[in-house]
């Protein structure tokens, strides 16, 4: 697993190669059946300024049980809306995240072929609090992790493990 680091107070960013050329990367962002392999489910992602509906669903991710902390995700649902701010196909996807109770962050994918592989530098940004960074930090790697496994045609059943590590490495706990 790879981890990424706070750039500032309210900004995390992790980078990562993935072992597949950029178009079909692409398609897992955008294409909504593709991204609940990974991340979440919900509207296929084609334009810029687009409000989108993303379904949090993680038991299409992998059959593990999730830890206690996040056990009402095993078999719920939990929409979210968000607002598409850039479309570059296929190199620059940005959306709002949050809204409601939750404030209103924002997500940039930046994907670079590099030959037959991608560079995605993931960069979340506008994050309330330095708890909440560590949250989506925790979050977000395993859900790259989980891409990557997708990508290469590998099973996904290590997403909770995955998260349960990566919480720890940003929470300074001990393995």
């Amino acid at each position: 697993m790879q981890f990424g680091r706070a750039i500032a107070p309210d900004t995390f960013r992790l980078e990562r190669k993935l072992k597949a050329p950029v178009e079909r990367v692409w398609s897992y962002f955008v294409d909504g059946e593709k991204r609940a392999l990974w991340f979440t489910g919900g509207d296929t992602i084609t334009a810029q300024g687009q409000t989108v509906t993303i379904i949090f669903a993680h038991h299409r991710i992998t059959d593990e049980k999730p830890p206690a902390r996040w056990a009402e995700m095993e078999s719920g649902e939990m929409p979210a809306t968000g607002q598409v701010l850039v479309f570059d196909p296929p190199h620059r996807l940005a959306l709002t995240w949050g809204g409601g109770d939750e404030p209103v962050s924002e997500v940039l994918f930046e994907l670079t072929a590099q030959g037959d592989e991608t560079l995605l530098v993931l960069t979340h940004s506008r994050i309330a609090d330095g708890a909440s960074l560590r949250d989506f930090a925790g979050g977000w790697t395993a859900h790259v992790n989980t891409l990557a496994s997708a990508l290469a045609g590998e099973p996904t059943n290590h997403f909770w493990a995955d998260v349960v590590a990566a919480h720890a490495h940003y929470e300074g706990e001990p393995r």
